[in-house]
């Protein structure tokens, strides 16, 4: 007989002997025998099972070749038409040039390194703050980034924006897996569902397709965990240069391109229905106190109502400033008055006119309050209403009601207004909104 007839002779009188010797116990024969068999077949395949340390592949998956979906998503808005997006898709692997470190691309699939207790309570709070119908994701502006930071985690984050970084602990602890870039724009990216597939390509405008083109496939993943990314990397927020596909437990898909609008607000996503699919949970007013940081550091206080608007029997206080006015080019005077009223506020006018001329351009009348903080600017509210112009530009409001960040120096000749909270300008405000530098007009 040959070798292999002999071993089946062998394991059946084997099989024989264990039940006659085991007919007592509690397995019966047949499952018994059921058992020698299913250990035979699988010694026979060579195959381990999972339980032992093998790995199944689930079903669907393929090996990754870093080839991506040309078809358009379907966003819960219906049917989105821009051409040429690469699609997330289950079972993708990392895209051709993908690698784990800063800076780079991002292979993606990698679970976000542990963090504090602190940390995962402020993501798992601020999932539930947009736990809203249709949005499927949160997303933050958090400042701009001129040169590259370090590499490793987002412990820099401290440094470009402390507000939101108390505020969302989080932030500094995304690890080099989930930031994407290392300068530009500064935006984070916060799947609402934690199993979402979330996608990232930079695009590029081509004239010859009259549509965005995929340049580069930069992060590929499906648990969901927060991004950092850099973009609008040629210095202009406005610019689209990269594109993000967020994709639900359920199917559901929506495309964003981060970016800013003319009020530097972050561009929302909006389905094709209107509905917001996104939240942005962006703390504006930190620019607001942060622009003035270097006034700060000069010794600059927020002031009181008194160092604001002067004692009651002087009548006001005014401040002025000198702005060149590009559109017509000559320079403007501005008048800016506060009046005292009580300890929190009082009433306020805002004039102008160009230089070497009496006639004012505009005038505005109302009201400000004041809340008062010495060791970081005050916050001053100013309800303004045009009440009279030479011409008035039907593009620009009749009615403004802002906070304004404002420090005062030790002379208290220098008043500096930042930008307001809902960046708002004053007719004085670059359009920019930088700080504006104002002095004691005294008579």
């Amino acid at each position: 007989m040959n070798r292999k007839l002999i071993k089946q002779v062998f394991s059946l009188m084997l099989a024989l002997t264990l039940v006659l010797a085991l007919s007592s116990c509690a397995v019966s024969p047949q499952e018994l025998l059921d058992m020698l068999t299913e250990n035979s077949e699988g010694e026979s395949s060579g195959q381990t099972s999972p339980e032992e340390g093998g790995e199944a592949l689930p079903e669907g998956d393929t090996v990754p070749d870093g080839s991506t979906d040309q078809q358009p998503p379907q966003t819960s808005g219906g049917q989105n038409t821009k051409p040429g997006p690469v699609r997330p898709g289950k079972g993708e692997g990392t895209p051709p040039g993908g690698n784990n470190t800063p800076g780079g691309s991002t292979g993606g699939n990698l679970p976000l390194a542990s963090g504090s207790a602190e940390g995962a309570q402020s993501l798992a709070g601020l999932r539930e703050l947009y736990d809203l119908p249709d949005v499927m994701f949160g997303a933050t502006y958090l400042g701009y980034v001129e040169e590259p930071v370090a590499a490793g985690s987002s412990q820099w984050l401290w440094e470009v924006n402390e507000t939101m970084a108390q505020q969302y602990p989080f932030l500094t602890e995304i690890d080099a897996n989930h930031i994407i870039g290392s300068a530009g724009y500064l935006y984070c990216i916060v799947p609402q569902d934690e199993n979402a597939t979330l996608a990232i390509n930079r695009i590029q405008w081509s004239w010859d397709t009259a549509a965005y083109e995929v340049t580069e496939v930069l992060y590929r993943a499906e648990t969901g965990e927060p991004v950092l990314l850099f973009a609008n990397l040629d210095g202009v927020a406005y610019e689209i240069d990269t594109q993000i596909f967020v994709t639900d437990s359920s199917g559901n898909t929506c495309e964003w391109e981060p970016s800013l609008d003319a009020m530097s607000y972050l561009t929302p996503c909006v389905a094709e229905n209107g509905n917001y699919l996104s939240y942005d949970f962006t703390e504006y007013a930190w620019q607001s106190g942060a622009d003035l940081s270097a006034w700060l550091a000069d010794g600059y206080t927020g002031m009181t109502a008194l160092g604001l608007a002067g004692p009651e029997e002087m009548g006001g206080t005014c401040w002025t400033t000198t702005v060149f006015m590009d559109e017509v080019g000559r320079n403007a005077i501005f008048y800016l008055w506060f009046y005292p009223g009580d300890e929190a506020g009082g009433m306020v006018d805002l004039d102008w006119h160009y230089e070497g001329s009496d006639v004012f351009e505009e005038m505005w009348s109302g009201f400000w309050e004041i809340e008062t903080t010495m060791d970081a600017p005050s916050q001053v509210t100013l309800s303004l209403f045009e009440v009279g112009a030479e011409y008035h530009d039907p593009a620009k409001p009749l009615y403004i009601d802002e906070t304004y960040p404002m420090v005062i120096s030790l002379s208290g000749l220098e008043l500096v207004i930042g930008t307001g909270a809902y960046l708002s300008p004053l007719p004085f405000m670059t359009w920019d909104n930088t700080p504006c530098v104002l002095t004691l007009l005294e008579w």
